[in-house]
């Protein structure tokens, strides 16, 4: 190994030996040092307790500038010191490896993960070295803006797949044609409903991550996990999003759902979390994409005691107590009409199953 390893190593905190840790190294030319490599050393760090950054040497900088003139020059000493001066950063060494990459570094430090930041992915002597040590390898760290592929749910009110905008922008609109004609596997697909598309962390559906590569790299709750610096400062230390966008592609009415307040919300998970999933309250905000209509609010009672008069069906549902309320509500103040039309909403929904 060249000298440059033994006046570096020193600076390696001797707790890196001696406590249970995961060491993650990261590398880089540095030149110059900018925000993007500091987003992605921030990341690097967070997958991990340790960070140890490698940084190229001189001889490796003067070939990339040999190919990229562009590149600003930077003594690799001094490089080192600047990243070591980072809050994220644990240790920072020169690399002692003599080509473009830096496997040899990797071998002698023997970390638990190999961090690469942006599009950059390992070189293949670094690839090699990681699965031969068992090295996992980490991808895309530092992008500000990850590749998300959505989940989608297959309601039975959702649109068929070839009507269906959900499986449109899911990339699953067109069928994969085999070898004379569809495959049994797609003519069911072709049947199936996709009624709406997540994207978001929610554990009952969470998005994939892929890498600037186009491999998957796991779903947004590890990575948000692994990450969290990337939500910024207010929800780093949950580690979520704060909301989940979904699209509807919606082809008949849908089931009646209850969305509680914050403070109610909490109370039912608590109660009954097989039910209400998570602690979070569901106010919500609508576009249309499309054409699209939708029910807002009730109707006045008067006219919902008309139609109920002259819909004997609906009449049944209500039942005739709950009506005559209607009736004697309408014209009198908002609270006694709220309370009426409360009244004939719960005896409808509460109407047993064999009545119905």
């Amino acid at each position: 190994l060249r000298t440059l390893q033994k006046t570096s190593l020193p600076h390696l905190p001797t707790s890196l030996a001696t406590m249970s840790k995961t060491v993650v190294v990261a590398s880089g030319y540095f030149c110059p040092l900018h925000y993007g490599h500091v987003s992605y050393l921030q990341k690097a760090k967070d997958a991990g307790t340790h960070l140890i950054v490698i940084v190229n040497n001189d001889q490796q900088t003067e070939a990339k500038m040999r190919q990229q003139p562009g590149v600003v020059s930077m003594p690799a000493r001094d490089r080192v010191r600047l990243v070591r001066s980072l809050a994220c950063v644990d240790a920072a060494i020169e690399a002692v490896d003599e080509d473009d990459s830096v496997a040899d570094t990797i071998r002698m430090l023997h970390p638990d993960m190999f961090a690469n930041g942006g599009a950059t992915v390992a070189t293949v002597k670094e690839a090699q070295v990681c699965h031969e040590l068992g090295i996992q390898m980490l991808d895309g760290l530092g992008i500000e803006m990850l590749l998300l592929k959505p989940f989608t749910q297959h309601y039975e009110w959702g649109k068929k797949r070839g009507e269906s905008a959900v499986a449109l922008l899911a990339g699953e609109a067109e069928c994969r044609k085999g070898v004379g004609a569809l495959d049994m596997n797609e003519m069911n697909l072709a049947a199936t409903p996709y009624a709406e598309l997540w994207m978001g962390d929610h554990p009952a559906g969470p998005s994939k991550v892929r890498t600037p590569g186009g491999q998957m790299a796991g779903c947004l709750i590890s990575t948000l996990k692994r990450s969290p610096s990337m939500l910024g400062e207010k929800l780093a230390q949950g580690g979520q999003l704060p909301f989940l966008m979904k699209v509807l592609s919606i082809e008949k009415a849908l089931s009646i759902q209850a969305h509680p307040d914050r403070e109610l919300a909490a109370k039912l998970h608590k109660e009954r979390p097989d039910v209400y999933k998570d602690a979070n309250h569901k106010p919500e905000i609508a576009i249309a994409l499309t054409d699209f209509e939708a029910l807002c609010g009730f109707r006045y009672i008067s006219e919902i005691a008309a139609f109920a008069e002259a819909i004997p069906e609906l009449r049944d549902a209500m039942g005739q107590a709950a009506l005559d309320a209607l009736k004697e509500a309408t014209g009198h103040s908002e609270g006694l009409q709220e309370a009426a039309l409360r009244n004939a909403y719960c005896s409808m929904m509460r109407r047993p199953e064999s009545e119905v």
